[in-house]
C-alpha cells in the first residue's frame, strides 16, 4: 500500500468518524503542543524552587517532597540523592528571607494560571484574571499538593508496593483530584459530570505515565546525571514534564469531545431511556 492510499483510507476514516476529526480540529484550535510546553515550563520554573524553599524553611518537607517526586516520576534513588545533596538548605534559608519566601510562592501561582488557561482554552470560556483569578490558582497550588500529598498517604496505607488494588486506588485518586481541579480553576462554570470523563482520563493515563517511567527513568537520569551533572537531572525532569503536560491537556481535550460526541450522546440518552423503562 503507497502512502497516498493509506493517506486516503485515514482521510475517509476521519470523515466518517466526527470524533476524530473533531479531535484533529481541537488539537489545532487550543494549540495543543505550545499548552503542554507551557505546562512543563511553568511546572520546572516556578513548583520546583517553591518546593526547595518550602523545605528550607520547612526542613520535614525536603523527603517527604523529593520520595512523592521519585515515586510519580519514577526517576530512581540515584536521581533523589542527587539532588538532596545539591540543595544547600541552610543556604536557601540564609539567602531567601521573608521578601523571597513571600515572591517563590506566589510565583508558583503561574503554574496554575497556565493550567487554569488551557481549561478555559479547551472549553472555550472567558479568562478569569486580575485577583480573583490569581487568588484562586494560588489556593488551588496549595491545596493541589496537598491533595497529592494526601492520596499518596492513604495509597501508602492501604497498600504494599506491588498490591494489585494500588495502581487502582492512585487512578481513582488523581481523578478525584483533577476532577475538582478543573471545576475550581474554571469557576464552576461547566457542569460538575462534563468534566468527569476528561478527569478520568487524565488521572488513568497520569498513573500509566509514572509506572511506565519506574522502568525507563532511573537508568535514563542516571544516564544524564552521569554526563552532565545536576544539569542532566534537571533536563530529564523537562523531558518527563513535557510528557506530564501533555496528558493533562490531552485529557481535558479529550474528555470535552467525548461528552460532546453526538454518537457517545445519543447512546447515553438511549441508556439512560432503556433503565428508566426497566424500572
Amino acid at each position: 500500500m503507497n502512502v497516498a492510499a493509506l493517506r486516503g483510507r485515514v482521510d475517509t476514516l476521519v470523515a466518517h468518524i466526527p470524533l476524530l476529526r473533531n479531535l484533529g480540529t481541537e488539537i489545532i484550535r487550543i494549540e495543543f503542543v505550545d499548552r503542554s510546553m507551557l505546562i512543563a515550563a511553568q511546572s520546572l520554573l516556578a513548583m520546583v524552587p517553591m518546593l526547595v524553599v518550602l523545605a528550607a524553611f520547612l526542613p520535614h518537607l525536603i523527603g517527604t517532597a523529593l520520595e512523592q517526586v521519585s515515586q510519580v516520576t519514577g526517576f530512581g534513588d540515584e536521581a533523589v540523592r542527587q539532588v538532596a545533596g545539591e540543595v544547600d538548605l541552610d543556604q536557601v534559608r540564609s539567602e531567601t528571607g521573608a521578601v523571597g519566601l513571600a515572591i517563590t510562592i506566589v510565583s508558583a501561582t503561574s503554574f496554575g494560571r497556565a493550567v487554569q488557561r488551557m481549561f478555559e482554552r479547551v472549553w472555550e470560556r472567558e479568562h478569569v484574571g486580575g485577583l480573583r483569578g490569581a487568588g484562586r490558582c494560588f489556593l488551588w497550588v496549595g491545596t493541589w499538593l496537598g491533595c497529592l500529598g494526601v492520596v499518596n498517604a492513604v495509597v501508602n496505607l492501604l497498600t504494599d508496593p506491588g498490591d494489585a488494588l494500588r495502581p487502582l486506588l492512585q487512578i481513582v485518586g488523581a481523578s478525584a483530584v483533577w476532577w475538582g481541579s478543573s471545576w475550581v480553576l474554571l469557576f464552576g462554570r461547566v457542569r460538575g459530570w462534563l468534566l468527569l470523563p476528561g478527569a478520568v482520563l487524565t488521572g488513568l493515563v497520569q498513573v500509566l505515565y509514572g509506572l511506565g517511567s519506574a522502568w525507563f527513568m532511573p537508568a535514563y537520569v542516571e544516564s544524564n546525571a552521569e554526563q552532565f551533572g545536576m544539569l542532566g537531572v534537571i533536563l530529564a525532569l523537562s523531558t518527563w514534564l513535557i510528557g506530564f503536560g501533555g496528558i493533562i491537556v490531552g485529557g481535558a481535550l479529550l474528555g470535552r469531545l467525548l461528552v460532546e460526541d453526538p454518537v457517545i450522546v445519543r447512546t447515553v440518552l438511549r441508556a439512560r431511556t432503556v433503565l428508566t423503562r426497566s424500572r
